[in-house]
This record gives C-alpha cells, structure tokens and sequence, in this order.
C-alpha cells in the first residue's frame, strides 16, 4: 500500500510517517521504481504500536529505543531486563506528573475559594488594590494565577 492508504488505515497522515522515517521508526516495505513508498501490513501495526504507545505517554526517542531492544540484548532475559529499567523509570515519570498535577488541583481549588469571594466586587478594574481587601487579606497564602492579574509593578 502507499503511504496515503497507510496514513489513512493508521490515522496519521502522511507528512507523520515521514517524519517517522527520518527517526527510524518505521521504513517502507519497498520503493518503487518511481520513487514510491510502498507500505505492508507489517509498518500499518508498528504505526499502531507507535500511536498506542504515545498514548500512553512515551515520546518517540524513547519508543524508537523500544524498537531497538532486541537489537542490543543477547537473550531474551536481557531484552527483559531493558524493557524493566525502562517501564521503572515510566513509573518515577508518572508518579511526578501525578504530583505536579495534585499540587496544581490544589492551587486551583484554592484560586477557585478565593475567587468566589471576589464575584461581588465593584471596584473598577484598574482603580481596584486588591493588596488591600479583605478577601485577599484573609488568606495566607494567594495563589500565583491570582497574583499576576492583580500584580503592579
């Protein structure tokens, strides 16, 4: 199949599965004499496995070095090993992405909390000194998105 077919079966286009090629990922089955790229069953499920994977957060150097385990391990066991050494240091990534985004929960629940109590407001928006109102006043600690829309410097 040509790359537009097989763009289309994969649900990329074109223009990705070249880019894939430039980092090795996939290659054309075959080329033919005109300099077409023709695609078989084979590159359509590795371009799955690829998307699969990206949705499960691994970027494609490291997808392209999953690829290559096989390539650099002398037995299965050390193809294990890799994969392992690679799907813990996954887990340490994702375990700091969830605290990122729970410390970010929190902020914004907290914004929301403060923001609440400034719907009544009427003071103009550039006569107001926010700094000064007992809204702000009353918490200790204002997040940083609320900060930057009242910040004067």
């Amino acid at each position: 199949m040509q790359i537009g077919d097989l763009a289309a079966k994969a649900g990329v286009t074109p223009r990705t599965i070249r880019y894939y090629e430039e980092l090795g990922i996939v290659e054309p089955e075959e080329r033919t004499g005109g300099g077409f790229r023709l695609y078989s069953e084979s590159q359509l499920r590795r371009l799955q496995i690829v998307q699969s994977l990206k949705d499960l957060g691994f970027g494609l150097d490291r997808i392209r070095e999953f690829f290559n385990l096989k390539n650099g391990a002398e037995s299965g066991g050390g193809v294990a090993r890799a994969l392992v050494e690679h799907l813990v240091e996954q887990g340490r990534h994702i375990d700091d992405r969830i605290s990122q985004y729970t410390l970010m929960k929190e902020r914004n629940k907290k914004a929301i909390e403060i923001l609440n109590g400034c719907l009544c407001c009427t003071v103009k928006a550039c006569e107001r000194d926010c700094h000064h109102c007992e809204v702000y006043r009353e918490h200790e600690e204002v997040p940083d998105l609320i900060e930057c829309t009242i910040y004067e410097s």
